[in-house]
């Protein structure tokens, strides 16, 4: 599938993905909203064990020439956005995920791409808003509740150009941010908000991280980023705007917005939803 624009939909009560297919391009996702997706029983593994997953939006294999945005996405199984792939060589690039509304889901934006072969290239995660990573209808159902705002799995690929930046990341029960095993080149992470009351900063290559302080000289990441509350509207009603007092403005310079902050009309209420 390639040069399709999906504009004004509300995808939800999938089984597996809201929006989910491999080897595409050219895709533009804007203004939908997605929830409650994922988590029903696909298969059962030879040892017995169950299989069970879910993205709201997913990018599998090679995927090129992406934009997601204005989206809003709650109550996901796993991932809110995702590009991903393993076993194949592929190349997943010019992926934009921008202006995104993103809260009660286990992870916001989860990325992993191998083999060696692979090629990762140019994937911009900005401006996004994301809240209670974890804090979803299948969290305790989990066999291994990992909620999270970035999991980053093994990434194995070229990478280059991938960015993370201008975003808020409110509230997680596990880790801000997990990585595993292949990294060569982490994201320019940078300029984003980060609070949580609950969990630690990062999951650190099998080492725990808790202190902003110490996540900053660990990691290397997010230097001109803060960790504060971003003091939204009105959370409880799902306004998640920011207050004309919030300390996430002082990350632009430019004039231009932190995190989401168009996307939310009066016209939603997601705690009941």
């Amino acid at each position: 599938t390639h040069h399709v624009v999906y504009d004004s939909l509300a995808v939800k009560y999938g089984a597996a993905h809201g929006f989910g297919g491999g080897y595409n391009h050219h895709l533009t996702i804007r203004n939908c909203d997605l929830a409650y997706i994922g988590g029903a029983h696909q298969r059962t593994r030879p040892d017995g064990n169950p299989v069970r997953y879910g993205n709201a939006i997913e990018f599998w294999g090679a995927a090129s020439d992406h934009l997601v945005e204005n989206c809003r996405i709650w109550e996901v199984y796993d991932a809110a956005l995702t590009n991903q792939n393993k076993s194949a060589t592929v190349r997943q690039e010019n992926i934009v995920y921008r202006d995104n509304t993103i809260w009660n889901c286990e992870y916001s934006f989860e990325y992993w791409n191998g083999p060696e072969t692979s090629v990762t290239r140019n994937i911009q995660f900005v401006d996004n808003t994301c809240v209670n990573a974890g804090v979803t209808w299948s969290h305790a159902q989990r066999p291994n509740p990992n909620g999270s705002h970035l999991m980053f799995y093994a990434n194995r690929a070229v990478t280059s150009g991938f960015e993370v930046k201008h975003n808020i990341f409110c509230n997680v029960t596990d880790w801000g941010s997990r990585y595993t095993g292949g990294w060569k080149t982490l994201p320019a992470m940078d300029h984003n908000l980060w609070f949580s009351e609950e969990g630690v900063m990062a999951y650190w290559f099998r080492e725990k991280v808790g202190d902003f302080k110490d996540y900053q000289e660990t990691t290397g990441l997010d230097a001109h980023s803060l960790f504060a509350d971003p003091i939204f509207v009105d959370p409880a009603n799902g306004d998640y705007r920011l207050a004309p007092d919030s300390p996430a403005r002082k990350l632009r310079t430019d004039g231009g917005p932190v995190g989401a902050e168009s996307l939310w009309n009066g016209s939603f209420d997601s705690a009941t939803q």
